[in-house]
């Protein structure tokens, strides 16, 4: 019983150990995460991203085709020396006909005259290729895009209320009450301060909510257990 107890002692106290450094390792993970994102982001700064061109419409020379559809789309650009560097496809296979294209990405020499390009293709709200509507955006992480596509519940709740908000980058909301406008920071945030103004919001709990605990769980699997019935 004495060498039984010690032995359980023995794992209890490792078992402590090895959470709290577990612990720290994602911790650590988190925060060269967030760093690693917010490099990539800056990295995209002077990349656009254009959403609904139809496959094949651009022909051999996408650049060419990208620079004459925003000259020809947006008049006060008409005449505007653009400077795009590079211009391609998002990476991955070509999609169906009947599927959505892929997007394009332009990079631009100049920081302000891709800005300028974003703010005129939003100010001018309707633009029209083949009949498919285009959209112009950001060119955000792949981190980034889940967080500000957790905040489409909320949106359109919003919208349904006829409450103006915006979705300033990286992946914030504000939302303009009569009081005065408020910005959050994550969509668990928006939800709960909206439950107290009235507006109910069910959302999915989203990766950054889960605790230290949950997480381990949810990274770590017990060697040896067998797969579910999905995977078989």
């Amino acid at each position: 019983m004495d060498e039984a107890e010690t032995r359980i002692d023995d794992l209890e106290e490792w078992n402590a150990d090895f959470k709290e450094m577990l612990s720290s390792s994602l911790q650590t993970q988190e925060r060269l995460q967030m760093k690693l994102t917010d490099m990539e982001a800056r990295s995209r700064r002077n990349n656009l991203r254009i959403y609904g061109i139809p496959e094949g419409t651009e022909g051999n020379n996408i650049q060419q085709f990208i620079d004459h559809f925003i000259k020809k789309e947006l008049e006060p650009l008409a005449e505007a020396e653009l400077g795009i560097q590079r211009c391609h496809r998002a990476l991955g296979p070509r999609p169906p006909n009947d599927a959505q294209p892929r997007s394009v990405i332009a990079y631009f020499q100049e920081f302000k005259t891709k800005e300028l390009v974003l703010h005129s293709a939003w100010k001018k709200k309707e633009i029209y290729h083949s009949d498919r509507r285009i959209y112009f955006d950001h060119d955000y992480p792949a981190e980034t895009l889940a967080k500000r596509k957790e905040y489409a519940q909320i949106r359109r709740i919003l919208r349904e209320k006829g409450i103006r908000f915006q979705t300033p980058p990286p992946a914030k909301l504000r939302v303009f009450f009569d009081a005065g406008p408020i910005t959050y920071g994550s969509a668990a945030e928006a939800a709960r301060d909206l439950k107290t103004r009235g507006i109910s919001v069910e959302l999915e709990k989203s990766a950054d909510e889960f605790g230290i605990p949950e997480k381990i769980r949810r990274t770590w699997q017990r060697a040896g257990t067998p797969p579910s019935r999905e995977t078989r």
